[in-house]
């Protein structure tokens, strides 16, 4: 089982290592892997979204990070409004501040095949608890179209906001998972009596500023 650490601007200096090998681990994952973007010259796959605003979700599982999410807030440029508009052809693109764009998810090699209660599982549990925790009504963003049918089974409501199209030899959507104490429940369940651990270590800015974040 994972450990999720929440990562902000304001308590990356306890986690220094840990986010080093999450950049790593991120170009192994899209550069290498899946070639979304040209090899960098450190190893480290970074991008424009990649700021103060940002707020990590770090899965780490014996010292090691084998999971992670990035969450956006949609007021701010993120992936959607900047890169892919035009999947958003119903009603416009999300621009809440209880909405947040959650990318840059990946699980290691080694953990990729571990059935419903596995790594990624464990992670959307976590990503769900910090969304309940922190007021959010929404999380989602562009989606690999494959990964819909697992997230049903979830038991959560998606909140597609176009069609999915093929962009060369994926196909994508834009879907957001509306945020609730039943959707924390029902993936709970999923798991069944363990779930990660949610750790905010230091002082972790909230997602929404004017609210206090939940011990």
């Amino acid at each position: 089982m994972i450990t999720a650490h929440v990562v902000t601007s304001e308590n990356l200096h306890l986690y220094q290592s840990e986010f080093d090998e999450f950049l790593r681990r991120r170009h192994e994952a899209f550069v290498v892997r899946k070639r979304w973007r040209p090899p960098s010259d450190d190893g480290r796959e970074r991008d424009e979204f990649d700021t103060d605003k940002a707020t990590y979700i770090l899965g780490l599982e014996d010292g090691q990070v084998v999971t992670s999410a990035r969450l956006i807030p949609t007021t701010e440029p993120h992936l959607v409004s900047e890169v892919f508009p035009q999947l958003c052809e119903r009603n416009g693109v999300p621009r809440h501040p209880d909405w947040a764009e959650w990318t840059r998810t990946f699980v290691v090699q080694k953990e990729r095949h571990l059935g419903l209660k596995g790594t990624f599982t464990q992670l959307c549990a976590a990503v769900m608890q910090y969304a309940v925790e922190e007021g959010l009504s929404a999380v989602g963003g562009v989606q690999e179209a494959y990964a819909m049918p697992r997230l049903g089974r979830f038991g959560w409501k998606l909140l597609p906001q176009g069609l999915a199209r093929g962009f060369g030899d994926e196909t994508y959507i834009v879907t957001y998972i509306e945020v609730s104490e039943a959707a924390l429940a029902s993936i709970r369940t999923v798991l069944g009596g363990e779930w990660p651990a949610l750790v905010r270590r230091g002082r972790p800015q909230s997602f929404l500023p004017e609210r206090r974040v939940v011990s």
